[in-house]
């Protein structure tokens, strides 16, 4: 299990699935890559319209996950 200070840095999920690569000089972990889609939702205080993963029922969309899309977008 991974630090919840490593987990914030590296913008990772509790329990999110990481793939382990051994290396000469130490571990590579990613994590493992999802096909995610995407929809289109009004910002709740601006009103611009942003894009969201989509999540099973249940998900919550993280505050952090939505200026990381939005960033990707401008």
């Amino acid at each position: 299990m991974l630090p919840a200070a490593a987990r914030r840095r590296l913008r990772l999920e509790k329990g999110e699935r990481l793939t382990v690569e051994f290396r000469d000089d130490g571990v590579l972990l990613r994590p493992v890559a999802h096909h995610k889609s995407y929809r289109m939702v009004k910002h709740p205080v601006s009103g611009l319209s942003v894009m969201v993963p989509e999540r099973p029922s249940g998900g919550k969309v993280t505050a952090a996950e939505i200026a990381r899309l939005n960033a990707e977008l401008l």
